[in-house]
C-alpha cells in the first residue's frame, strides 16, 4: 500500500532534529562529531568492533572524514584500528575500554542536553512524544528488515 506523507512532517521533523540533536554543543566532548559518533555508534550496536566500511555505510561519511575521525579516536586511546589477515584491504576499529568509558561520557551529557531542551514540554506531550518516538523506532525496525 503506498501512504503519502504530509509536507509538513517532514518539515517538523527537521526542525526537530536542528534544535534538538544538532545543536548539542560537541566541544563539550574533547572530541569532534564525527569522532564522537563513532564511538556512540560502536556502543550503541554492542559492537567491540566494527569495519570502517560498516560506518562509512551507516553515516554516509566520507572516507578522508572518517579516516580523519578515526585518527583522531586512535591517538586518544579510545579504539585501535587493524586489518585481518583473511581480508588485507578490510580495516576494522575496535573500541577499547577508555572508548567505552567516552562513549558513555557523551550519551550521557547529550541525554542531559535533551532532558534540558524538553523540559519546556508538560508532562503529558512529554508523554506522547515518548510514544511518537516508540512508535518511530519501530517504524525503522520494520524498515531495515524490509531492506534485508
Amino acid at each position: 500500500m503506498k501512504y503519502e506523507v504530509p509536507e509538513d512532517l517532514l518539515m517538523a521533523y527537521s526542525a526537530f532534529s536542528k534544535i534538538v540533536f544538532r545543536s548539542f554543543d560537541y566541544s563539550k566532548t574533547k572530541l569532534p562529531k564525527t569522532s564522537a559518533s563513532i564511538l556512540i555508534f560502536m556502543r550503541r550496536h554492542s559492537k567491540t568492533r566494527a569495519q570502517m566500511s560498516e560506518i562509512e555505510n551507516k553515516y554516509g561519511f566520507v572516507k578522508s572524514t572518517l579516516t580523519a575521525a578515526t585518527d583522531i579516536l586512535v591517538k586518544c586511546g579510545y579504539v585501535k584500528r587493524y586489518r585481518t589477515e583473511e581480508d588485507r584491504r578490510a580495516v576494522f576499529i575496535e573500541l577499547t575500554e577508555k572508548g567505552e568509558e567516552k562513549a558513555i561520557e557523551i550519551e550521557k551529557a547529550m541525554r542531559e542536553y535533551v532532558n534540558e531542551k524538553l523540559s519546556v514540554l508538560s508532562e503529558e506531550q512529554f508523554k506522547k512524544l515518548l510514544d511518537a518516538f516508540s512508535i518511530i523506532k519501530d517504524t525503522v525496525n520494520i524498515l531495515q528488515n524490509a531492506e534485508r
